[in-house]
């Protein structure tokens, strides 16, 4: 899923924000972007120049601090992790035809048997059995270890400023800036979707859903529902082999955003930790 974006400094470390692959995890930095997977006992790690840089003009920085145009630029930020890379887009339009199937079958279902309450419900709230799909696949996949390894990564260096296994061990796999936090109100506005006649929301409801993030993210309600989604649903504890690509993946993106320079072919490491 598309998540944890940021572009800039905080107390003298660099932000980075990321999202898990079936097979891997993506990591984002200010100005450079890691691709890594792990392959027949090797962590293959991809560093290219990110398309996410922020602009450094006044102006703009100002404007996309205001209420509405920051939505804009929040989903356009996104819309580029989500369709930046071929396979993150490959996934994207997999999985949307799947929920399409799901969805239809939910609907030629609603009228028959016992079942067919259960499936009328989620033929008129597809959010439903999205959510379902969703959190099966993060609980019961590789995905939700990279993106638990994801986070301890990142956390380490936040926390100890320096990325080796056992900091991101002892790290958390909870954190702050993760993409679940805004899924209360992806939900809330979802459910509205059946009841709402009228085509625009469909587009609306993108800037309802983040202006509702901007304004209640940070309140105490707000970070326990996304700390407790995070915690059993959409992270799980990730095992040394998720762990050891996220370590590298980000070392190897420190090391290309302290440097200011990459080389054009992928890197090939052997596990080492």
């Amino acid at each position: 899923m598309a998540k944890d974006v940021a572009m800039e400094k905080n107390e003298g470390r660099l932000v980075f924000g990321g999202m898990a692959r079936w097979d891997g995890l993506d990591l984002f930095g200010p100005n450079y972007t890691s691709v890594a997977y792990r392959r027949k006992g090797e962590i293959h790690v991809k560093i290219e120049p990110s398309v996410l840089r922020r602009s450094t003009n006044p102006t703009v920085q100002r404007v996309s601090h205001w209420p509405v145009i920051r939505s804009f630029f929040l989903w356009g930020r996104v819309f580029a992790q989500v369709f930046g890379s071929i396979w993150s887009l490959l996934f994207f339009t997999a999985t949307l035809a799947v929920l399409w199937l799901f969805v239809s079958l939910m609907q030629l279902g609603s009228g028959a048997g016992a079942l067919g309450g259960v499936f009328a419900l989620f033929a008129e709230f597809p959010i439903l059995p999205i959510l379902l799909i969703f959190f099966a696949a993060m609980k019961f996949t590789p995905i939700g270890r990279y993106h638990g390894a994801e986070h301890k990564a990142v956390a380490a260096y936040e926390t100890y400023g320096e990325v080796t296994l056992q900091n991101a061990r002892n790290s958390s796999r909870i954190h702050s800036r993760c993409g679940t936090n805004i899924l209360l109100y992806i939900i809330l506005a979802a459910l509205l979707d059946p009841l709402i006649a009228w085509w625009g929301y469909a587009i609306l409801q993108f800037i309802l859903i983040s202006e509702a993030w901007f304004i209640f993210g940070k309140s105490r309600p707000s970070i326990a529902v996304g700390n407790f989604l995070q915690r059993y649903l959409t992270t799980t504890e990730p095992r040394r082999y998720q762990l050891e690509v996220a370590v590298e993946s980000l070392n190897r993106l420190l090391q290309a955003e302290e440097e200011h320079e990459i080389d054009e072919a992928a890197i090939r490491v052997k596990a080492r930790y």
